[in-house]
């Protein structure tokens, strides 16, 4: 190739190259294209960058919710439904009541399953005396919890009475009601859960005063 077409070639690329380096006009503001590029650079990835930063940051702890109910936190959930019925709450002391009422007769029922198997194997000949004993201290101890869920079973079942009563639903009061005044204690006196219960029963029966 010739000198002089080697030299056209060079100047070429080198006046090329100048030019690209130079700035476009846009908008007639002048925006180099490295700044484009940067721009460019920045739409891609700034999307995914808010993406990650939204994953790392914590998000709000789920309110806390009651706990399921067990033997260890059933009587204080019993007594603070108990409290709030002093003020009139007959909203939220609902569903704990149900709640309550529906534990304590679950428990009721396998301690009178497990009873009934404990007392068949203490009259069986064939049981050894040792274990006949272990079995006796198991029944004194069932006999504590019986009393103690009786206890909680009559009065999830009168708050309950009490709860439907007070919302207008004579149905259900008078289901729970007619339950209580069956598996609670009598007692005579004017101001006795027992006769609480029954005042309340005729009234949603409409009997008020009757008997």
């Amino acid at each position: 190739m010739a000198q002089s077409e080697r030299t056209k070639i060079v100047s070429k690329k080198t006046h090329d190259s100048q030019q690209a380096a130079q700035p476009v006009v846009v908008n007639g503001k002048l925006v180099s294209v490295m700044i484009l590029s940067l721009l460019f650079i920045a739409a891609v990835l700034l999307p995914g960058s808010i993406s990650a930063a939204e994953k790392k940051t914590p998000r709000p702890a789920a309110a806390v919710k009651e706990s399921s109910i067990n033997d260890s936190n059933v009587r204080g959930i019993l007594k603070r439904t108990d409290d709030q019925l002093k003020k009139n709450d007959f909203v939220s002391t609902l569903g704990p009541s149900l709640k309550i009422n529906d534990f304590a007769k679950d428990v009721l029922s396998s301690v009178k399953t497990v009873r009934t198997y404990y007392e068949k194997a203490i009259s069986d000949a064939a049981t050894p005396q040792s274990e006949k004993e272990n079995i006796l201290l198991k029944l004194r101890r069932l006999e504590e919890v019986e009393k103690r869920y009786n206890g909680i079973y009559e009065a999830s079942t009168f708050n309950l009475g009490y709860i439907y009563a007070k919302r207008g639903d004579a149905e259900r009061g008078r289901k729970y009601l007619s339950e209580y005044i069956k598996i609670a204690p009598f007692s005579a006196k004017k101001d006795s859960q027992w006769m609480k219960a029954k005042t309340l029963l005729l009234e949603l029966y409409g009997l008020e005063g009757e008997f």
